[in-house]
């Protein structure tokens, strides 16, 4: 008796809606002094340029196309080719981040004249992601679901690499992060209800930035970053080592 061989195919996933266009970031309101609050998450901001990540739809995970719009809608992906790969980071098809565009000295510091000529498509150092916010997933809009839920399914699907990573927060503790901040010449902290929901475009105080007037940073070899052939051997690698030395949890 011949033997039979089965195949058993994988069935098609449904395809997945056009992602939203038009969205804008939703926007802190500044604040003089940090505060204490365990109603609020606080997060490090680096003071780059605020921008939203456009991942797929695709027929798998780690699959899609990357488009990156700044806060005016303005395409700033296009000359940024190391982010070009982001959705192979994602346990998803489709996907919108809120984060931050950074270029970064060796202490992990932003360099904003760094970061402007690499989106006007001259050469430089890498720019890496910072992400804090997941807007849209599978076809599915998160922003009515409170912020501390929004926060872990972004931990979930992101795998941190070279040029992306999901920045870490701590609850409660605003002055001890500010202060932490201060020390390592970070811009500010971004001070966020654990409930809010995201309100694309507003300006809404349940989101505040407290700015830092930033002290000597720490020296390169102080962070024990290492380097090869004199360069950052990662977009993200001074980062990295930047957010190991303040006061940040993943479970907030």
């Amino acid at each position: 008796m011949r033997d039979q061989l089965s195949l058993r195919l994988e069935p098609d996933l449904p395809p997945l809606p056009n992602l939203p266009e038009g969205l804008r970031p939703m926007l802190p309101r500044a604040m003089a002094e940090p505060f204490d609050s365990t109603a609020h998450i606080f997060e490090p901001a680096w003071g780059g340029t605020r921008a939203l990540a456009f991942v797929g739809p695709a027929d798998s995970p780690g699959a899609g196309n990357v488009r990156i719009v700044d806060g005016d809608g303005r395409d700033v992906g296009s000359t940024l080719p190391e982010l070009a790969g982001m959705a192979v980071r994602l346990d998803a098809r489709s996907a919108i981040l809120d984060g931050e565009l950074v270029a970064v000295d060796g202490a992990g510091r932003a360099d904003p004249a760094e970061l402007a000529r690499r989106i006007a498509g001259k050469p430089g150092r890498p720019v890496a992601y910072l992400a804090f916010d997941l807007l849209h997933l599978d076809g599915r809009s998160l922003m009515t679901m409170p912020l501390f839920k929004r926060r872990d399914l972004l931990r979930r699907v992101l795998h941190p690499g070279d040029e992306v990573l999901a920045v870490p927060a701590i609850a409660a503790e605003g002055r001890a992060l500010h202060e932490a901040a201060t020390s390592q010449g970070i811009a500010g902290i971004l001070a966020r209800q654990r409930t809010s929901p995201y309100l694309p475009g507003t300006k809404s105080r349940l989101w505040r930035f407290v700015a830092t007037a930033p002290s000597q940073p720490a020296a390169n070899g102080e962070l024990g970053l290492e380097r090869e052939n004199g360069a950052q051997t990662a977009a993200a690698a001074p980062v990295v080592a930047l957010i190991r030395r303040l006061p940040l949890l993943f479970d907030e």
